[in-house]
């Protein structure tokens, strides 16, 4: 490994406990991050756009687009350099709304304003909101989704497995079931939904990700890996409070294989008036390449509901989009605070209508692993802090979380487990095997 120059010097420790975690801790994940990953991500943006670049200026523009693609891979190759020589971060130039929060954010940082010296929630999430603001100050390639074509293989790798899981599902409900019956399945979904999240094309650096078998019949050899397991209490929580008229809130994460078990899950909530709305939360932009926008859900949907191939998908594609139609679904308008690099506990401060928002539904579901390091703030608490400690004071209603394990920070572990997890394998938190299902009630 060559030598890195950075702004602050590199300490060759794990990140401490009891403090934000950083790049500059050459033992962490954010130093692997910033090291090898997103310098990957970012070349594989441009030998994208670089091989696509006749097909982009037809559909964008022509001779213009053709320019300014050029132009726009210039500036991600900057982007890069900066990014691999620790630059201090430059304000963001935008007019998309968001510009003056960003940039009061980064003035805010002081003199730790660099990709090593910065949180690594900090620093990784500026990247990504710079990679967009390259398109945004062109004039034809505004909405040009630079990860579209590895999001929709992360959904049509998957088809056999949607199948299996569709028939599952289809199965349980062409019987009547007790309220007991219910709840169980319940929480397989959630299982299910759980590790849909380890199709992360982030964790992967936009390799290829997909889901294969039969997801249902491995969930009960995969319960050895959830760490911290609360399905039974958000169960409770959803009878005792949404009484069939409450509405859940998923904050989505990841598209493809993982946003078809997003639907599920609220398609089994409508079609057994657990609650009576479920409402999806996306991202405005491109975003830590595999996070849902409003154009990713309208395309799955589609391609659901249009599969010649798989009549089981095209069926079940055709009642989400009743569930939508009819009002059960709904697609929240997007808020810029989730492509921010505000903590969730500064919501109430920073986006208070969208706090307020939340705090009327009967459970809100974050989905994965940025979600999870937005939730603790990628503040390093101690591996057995209560995940309602963890929150520091966001709850604007029951909330809960499903994440596999891909960056080592994590709380609400029983005594001694990572230890021993750690002794068995020194980089358990980082591969996306492990997973949670956590908890904090209102």
């Amino acid at each position: 490994m060559t030598e890195l120059a950075t702004k602050y010097n590199l300490i060759d420790e794990k990140p401490p406990f009891n403090a934000p975690l950083k790049a500059q801790y050459k033992q962490g994940f954010g130093f692997y991050t910033m090291r090898e990953r997103l310098p990957i991500i970012l070349t594989q943006v441009i030998d994208q756009l670089s091989k696509d670049k006749e097909q982009i200026a037809t559909n964008f523009g022509g001779d213009t687009a053709r320019d300014e693609l050029k132009s726009a891979i210039g500036e991600i190759s900057k982007l890069k350099y900066e990014l691999q020589t620790d630059k201090d971060f430059k304000p963001i130039r935008s007019s998309v709304g968001d510009e003056t929060l960003w940039n009061s954010f980064i003035e805010g940082l002081g003199e730790e304003n660099s990709y090593y010296s910065a949180c690594w929630l900090y620093a990784e999430t500026y990247m990504y909101r710079r990679l967009n603001n390259i398109f945004e100050n062109t004039t034809t390639l505004q909405k040009l989704d630079y990860f579209q074509q590895q999001k929709h293989k992360a959904l049509t790798n998957s088809y056999d497995a949607m199948v299996a899981v569709v028939r599952s599902i289809n199965a349980f409900n062409e019987t009547n079931r007790s309220r007991e019956e219910i709840g169980e399945f319940f929480r397989k979904l959630l299982k299910l939904n759980l590790w849909g999240n380890r199709c992360d094309l982030s964790i992967s650096a936009g390799q290829d990700v997909k889901q294969d078998g039969d997801p249902f019949s491995l969930l009960d050899a995969l319960d050895r890996c959830i760490v911290s397991d609360q399905t039974q209490a958000i169960w409770d929580c959803l009878v005792a409070n949404a009484a069939e008229s409450g509405v859940v809130e998923i904050i989505n994460d990841n598209s493809g294989y993982e946003l078809f078990t997003d639907l599920c899950l609220a398609d089994f909530i409508i079609q057994h008036r657990i609650a009576s709305k479920v409402c999806f939360n996306v991202k405005a932009i491109p975003w830590y390449i595999s996070d849902v926008t409003p154009k990713d859900m309208q395309w799955t949907l589609d391609t659901l509901a249009d599969n010649a191939t798989q009549p089981l998908l095209a069926q079940f594609g055709e009642r989400l989009k009743r569930h939508f139609q009819s009002g059960a679904f709904e697609l929240r308008p997007v808020d810029n605070f989730w492509t921010s690099p505000y903590e969730f506990h500064r919501m109430a401060d920073v986006a208070p209508s969208l706090y307020e928002t939340l705090s009327h539904a009967a459970l809100l579901i974050f989905k994965g692993d940025l979600n999870y390091r937005k939730l603790l703030g990628d503040f390093n608490f101690p591996y057995t802090t209560p995940f309602p400690d963890v929150l520091r004071g966001f709850l604007p209603t029951n909330l809960c979380t499903l994440r596999t394990v891909k960056a080592d920070l994590i709380c609400g572990m029983p005594e001694g487990l990572s230890e021993k997890l750690s002794k068995a394998d020194p980089s358990w938190m980082v591969t996306g095997e492990y997973g949670v299902i956590q908890f904090a009630s209102k």
